[in-house]
């Protein structure tokens, strides 16, 4: 819990505040009003903003709305040596998401899940799965940030 004392203006976590009273032994939870009496008011969670892929979320200062006290945030954009590396960090995920679609539908290359003198019932739209594969394939292999995976067949069986 943030507390924020009223003579100074400073913003601290709660165990920094109970220290700066060491001959006080505070109960847990401390109540508001107790907080109230040694000068402090709590601060409360103001709203976390969402933001894009090339941006973060900093902490922003303590503000007074309405008589309580909240949290704020700041989004910032980030600079190009950050947009490198979380490009760099989709590129991994892409590929590391291919890979598990390539893992899952393994079943699907395999020549007797299509054969109806193997398989009863059988594959029937084994080729859009080979294609479909084939392209999450070429993601594996050659991952980039902006990468769009293509749909995924819906398996279709003999009857």
């Amino acid at each position: 819990m943030l507390v924020r004392v009223r003579d100074t203006g400073e913003v601290m976590y709660l165990p920094q505040w109970e220290q700066t009273f060491p001959e006080t032994s505070f109960p847990n939870p401390i109540p508001v009003e107790t907080l109230n009496e040694f000068g402090a008011d709590v601060v409360l969670d103001g709203p976390y903003p969402s933001c894009g892929t090339y941006q973060f979320v900093i902490s922003g200062p303590v503000i007074e709305q309405d008589g309580a006290w909240y949290t704020s945030f700041i989004v910032v954009d980030m600079d190009a040596e950050q947009i490198a590396a979380k490009n760099q960090e989709l590129a991994a995920n892409n590929k590391a998401t291919g890979k598990q679609i390539l893992s899952d539908t393994d079943w699907t290359a395999i020549a007797s899940v299509a054969d109806p003198a193997e398989s009863n019932p059988y594959l029937t739209n084994r080729q859009e799965f080979l294609v479909y594969r084939s392209a999450v394939r070429a993601i594996v292999l050659n991952p980039a940030f902006d990468s769009v995976f293509p749909d995924e067949p819906i398996e279709v069986w003999s009857s």
